[in-house]
C-alpha cells in the first residue's frame, strides 16, 4: 500500500474518531491489522480440532462435522470412541469450485503420534460428505496402529469411509483399470508399496476394491486385525489366519472373480430393465495440497481429485449436510482397549 493511500486512510480515521491528529505509526498499524484480518479468515476451535477457514460460518461447520465424523468413524472401525487428543489437529480449509481433495500428515515416534496436520479443499458439500470422512479415517487408523499403514490399506479404507457417490466412482474406476491392458497392478506388488506409485489412481481404486472385498467377508474390525497380523507376520500368513485364503495370489483370484460376478449381475439387471445407459467417471488429476506439511511427517497423498461428471446427481444428504449442522450424537465416555490410557496424539 503506497504512502499516499495510507496517509489518506489515516486522515479518514481521524475524521471518524473526531481527533485532529494521531501518530502516523499507530494508524499505519491499525490499517494493516484491519486488512490482514480479512486475509487471514476465521478460526474455530473444537475439543479436538482447530479449523482455519475463509469465514466464521464455514469454520464452525467444518469443526462440527470433524467432531461428528471423528466419533462415527472410530465407532465404525474400532467399535469405541477415541479419547480426546491433547493437542488439537489443525484443519486448513480452502473452498473451491473445482475438484475436492485433502491430505493429512503425521509425525510418529516410538508408538506415539507427536504431530498432525490436515488440509482440505473443494466445495463445502463434498468436504462435508466425502473429504472429511476420508481424512478423519486416517486419524482413526493412526490412533489404532500408532504408525503408518501400507498405502493400499490406508487409502483403500479411507475411500471406503466416504459416501456412496465416491465409492461408486472408485468401483467403476477399478473396472476400467482392469479392462485396460498393462494397467492393473498385481496384488503382491500393491501390498508391498510403501510410497505412492506414478499411477496413483490404481493404488486408490484397487486398494478400495480389495479392502471392500475383505470387509464384506468379515467386518471392519476383523480387517484391522488382519492388517496388524500382516504387518508383523506377512500377508500370506495373515490371509490364512483371518480369511482362510492361502496366499495373496489366491486372494487376487477370488477378488477378480467377485468383480466379474457383480459386473455380470449388473448387466442382467440393466438388461431386464431395458436400460441403455453409459456411466462415465471423469477422474481429475491428483493435486499436491496447497500447504506445507509438517517437516519429516508421514503424509497421506492428496485425496483423489473429486470427479465432476457431465451430469451430476448430488447425494441425498449433501445439501442438508452443508446447510445444517451434523446429526445429533451422544458423546459418551471414551473407552480404552485393555485398560490403556490415552497417549498424546497429534496426527496426520
Amino acid at each position: 500500500m503506497c504512502a499516499l493511500a495510507m496517509d489518506g486512510l489515516c486522515d479518514h480515521f481521524c475524521e471518524i474518531f473526531g481527533v485532529d491528529s494521531m501518530p502516523r505509526l499507530f494508524w499505519y498499524c491499525l490499517v494493516l491489522m484491519t486488512g490482514l484480518s480479512g486475509l487471514m479468515g476465521a478460526q474455530f476451535r473444537t475439543p479436538n480440532f482447530m479449523v482455519n477457514a475463509p469465514d466464521a460460518k464455514i469454520a464452525e461447520r467444518i469443526g462440527q462435522y470433524a467432531e461428528y465424523w471423528r466419533v462415527v468413524k472410530a465407532q465404525e472401525w474400532l467399535g469405541y470412541e477415541m479419547p480426546g487428543w491433547q493437542q488439537p489437529c489443525p484443519i486448513h480449509v480452502k473452498i473451491t469450485l473445482g475438484g475436492s481433495g485433502g491430505a493429512t500428515s503425521f509425525v510418529f515416534e516410538q508408538g506415539q503420534i507427536l504431530g498432525m496436520d490436515m488440509s482440505i479443499e473443494g466445495t463445502l458439500d463434498r468436504l462435508i460428505a466425502s473429504v472429511l470422512p476420508h481424512e478423519i479415517t486416517h486419524t482413526v487408523f493412526a490412533h489404532h496402529f500408532r504408525g503408518p499403514l501400507p498405502r493400499w490399506a490406508d487409502e483403500g479404507g479411507c475411500v471406503l469411509s466416504e459416501d456412496d457417490l465416491e465409492r461408486r466412482r472408485h468401483d467403476q474406476l477399478v473396472r476400467e483399470i482392469l479392462n485396460t491392458p498393462n494397467r492393473r497392478m498385481a496384488l503382491r506388488r500393491l501390498f508391498s508399496l510403501t510410497q505412492y506409485p506414478d499411477d496413483v489412481l490404481v493404488l486408490y481404486a484397487q486398494g478400495f476394491s480389495v479392502v471392500d472385498f475383505l470387509v464384506a467377508r468379515s467386518s471392519k474390525a476383523a480387517f484391522l486385525a488382519f492388517l496388524g497380523t500382516g504387518m508383523q507376520a506377512g500377508w500370506d500368513q495373515a490371509l490364512r489366519q483371518h480369511y482362510g485364503i492361502n496366499s495373496i495370489e489366491a486372494l487376487e483370484t477370488a477378488w477378480l472373480q467377485s468383480l466379474a460376478r457383480t459386473r455380470q449381475d449388473s448387466a442382467l439387471v440393466n438388461r431386464d430393465r431395458n436400460a441403455n445407459t453409459t456411466s462415465t467417471a471423469l477422474m481429475a488429476a491428483t493435486r499436491q495440497p496447497s500447504y506445507n506439511p509438517i517437516p519429516g511427517a508421514v503424509v497421506s497423498a492428496p485425496a483423489l481429485g473429486r470427479p465432476q461428471p457431465i451430469v451430476r446427481a448430488a447425494s441425498p444428504e449433501t445439501p442438508s449436510m452443508a446447510a445444517a449442522g451434523p446429526p445429533a450424537i451422544r458423546l459418551g465416555q471414551p473407552r480404552f482397549e485393555n485398560g490403556q490410557h490415552a497417549v498424546p496424539e497429534s496426527n496426520r
